[in-house]
């Protein structure tokens, strides 16, 4: 109780000082927010900086007073002195932001990391303590002045309280993204239970169609014998033509999905564009040839491909005669996917990705804002976008390389 009441009024009589860094969490994590619109994200990402500068402003600390025998106020009374270790702090922490960002993305893609829920809690309350220890530390050093003993004591403790907030937050960080990876299989199993059942509505009218052909032809003999050609033409486009446009009908162009080998991209498009038929939208397939690979992480595709289908499907059901064209086609040296709608007004291409901008609504244009920040994070993808004639075109390039 002393030590806490002790820790407590030193944190009081050093308010200025405490209160100074507040900024230098708040701005970064209002940034960050702006561009994630993830709270946690933001906070995590600020605390994370604050705390690996510390740890790098203790390390170098350690070095001058343990290792070259300078103490805090010479390096602080002599000014060239004092940039030269401010320079080599800033290299310091260059380096030991790298390496952690490199030994991290090379597990977890922590782009994709949907921080939310007790992990994301957990993750933010175990950076605040390791926060407010770190601080705490920092007065109580410079109070009871900064002894050799003290500084090398305060360097250990940072940097094995660093260590093992890392793994905690490492497996923390494993534990959300095998909670994604279930969550996005769940999703691509429904997905292609969707698909199956397409095919097996397929496979039912082909053979209900099979069935009848010999009837039809049958029911044409009459006709022909008698050569009564006008009762004949009639019969035809009463009767038969009808048939015809069945045969067109979009649970038939389903099964040119079957030439994507990609399962889960597969998943996505037959349940996307099923959703587009059961709202009488006329969807057009042309996958001529197999699909078995595109150069790109599979999440982010699925983003893209769920992006550009949502969207097409959302402007389309507004105009009267609403369609979408899909392609995905093997070229030389890469794949191009093409999605096609029409659009019940034209905007201008500039500002279809700007982040909020949505003819749906205040605050709902983000999937085409996301779409850009997922693209211009690939060197092997390109984007383009062109509006005409009463149609909105995608098409999104993957080189193979």
């Amino acid at each position: 109780m002393i030590g806490l009441t002790e820790a407590f009024s030193l944190i009081l009589l050093n308010a200025g000082e405490f209160v100074a860094i507040f900024p230098m969490l708040i701005i970064p994590a209002i940034f960050i927010y702006r561009d994630s619109k993830s709270i946690i994200r933001g906070i995590s990402i600020s605390l994370i900086s604050i705390i690996i500068f510390i740890l790098s402003d203790h390390l170098i600390s350690t070095i001058a007073v343990s290792i070259l025998g300078f103490n805090s106020i010479q390096v602080r009374e002599n000014i060239k002195l004092y940039y030269i270790f401010v320079v080599i702090n800033w290299i310091f922490l260059f380096v030991l932001t790298k390496f952690i960002g490199l030994l991290i993305n090379k597990k977890i893609k922590v782009s994709t990391l949907e921080l939310k829920g007790k992990s994301g809690f957990l993750i933010v309350i175990s950076l605040l303590l390791t926060f407010v220890i770190f601080y705490i530390n920092i007065i109580f050093e410079s109070n009871q002045g900064a002894s050799l003993k003290i500084i090398r004591v305060n360097g250990i403790l940072f940097f094995s309280y660093f260590l093992l907030l890392m793994i905690i937050i490492y497996i923390l960080i494993t534990s959300i993204t095998k909670e994604m990876d279930l969550k996005n299989k769940q999703i691509q199993f429904e997905s292609l239970q969707e698909y199956t059942c397409s095919l097996e509505k397929l496979y039912t009218d082909m053979r209900a169609f099979r069935h009848d052909y010999i009837n039809i032809l049958s029911s044409m003999i009459g006709y022909i014998e008698s050569k009564d050609i006008e009762s004949l033409e009639k019969y035809f486009n009463e009767k038969i033509f009808p048939l015809s446009k069945g045969m067109a009908s979009n649970n038939f162009k389903l099964g040119l999905l079957s030439n994507i080998k990609i399962t889960e991209i597969k998943g996505i498009f037959s349940s996307k564009l099923i959703r587009a038929q059961e709202l009488n939208i006329n969807v057009f397939i042309d996958i001529a040839e197999p699909i078995e690979k595109i150069n790109m992480d599979i999440i982010d595709l699925s983003r893209v491909i769920g992006i550009l289908l949502d969207n097409a499907i959302e402007a389309a059901i507004k105009c009267d005669e609403p369609f979408m064209k899909v392609a995905v086609i093997n070229k030389e040296n890469s794949v191009l996917i093409v999605i096609i709608n029409s659009i019940y007004e034209e905007v201008p291409i500039y500002k279809i990705y700007e982040k909020g901008f949505s003819t749906k609504g205040v605050n709902r244009g983000l999937g085409l804002y996301n779409l850009k920040q997922i693209t211009g994070k690939c060197d092997n993808v390109s984007l383009d976008t062109i509006i005409e004639n009463g149609e909105f075109k995608q098409l999104v390039e993957i080189a193979n390389r």
